[in-house]
């Protein structure tokens, strides 16, 4: 049968619980810090990215709301210039419009004295006229 020694056994036992314990305190408690300190380092980088992520969003919200706020005024602006230039414009006609009246006014003044100053001649010639169509109707006769 096999010799049981209990003195050997427990030997081996406290020198087991002796090195478990040396490897606790020198390797197995500094790794399971780190292994903690890492979660806890990926845990805050984790955090300040989704912060990050968050102000992104933010920012990126303000800067669609700047720009369509920027678009709406460039929109009214360009509403308001183009109103201006058609009154502008408006005005320049009637003004336009107003010139070409007067100056159809005048001609037609001017024609109407040209009219009165023909129908004079054509009057005052009117006796030669008489006399010329006598002189060739006695002359044909």
């Amino acid at each position: 049968m096999i010799d049981f020694r209990w003195e050997l056994m427990s030997g081996f036992f406290v020198i087991f619980l002796l090195l478990l314990t040396i490897l606790n305190f020198t390797f197995f408690q500094p790794i399971l810090r780190h292994i903690e300190a890492r979660k806890n380092h990926l845990a805050g980088d984790q955090n300040s990215a989704q912060n990050d992520l968050d102000e992104a969003a933010r920012l990126n919200g303000l800067a669609a709301e700047t720009i369509s706020q920027a678009r709406h005024e460039a929109h009214k602006i360009r509403d308001e210039a183009h109103k201006e230039a058609i009154k502008k414009a408006e005005a320049r006609i009637a003004e336009e419009q107003e010139k070409i009246n007067a100056e159809i006014l005048g001609f037609e003044e001017n024609l109407k004295n040209d009219k009165a100053e023909l129908k004079n001649a054509l009057l005052g010639q009117a006796p030669l006229f008489k006399e010329r169509l006598r002189i060739k109707f006695i002359t044909a006769a």
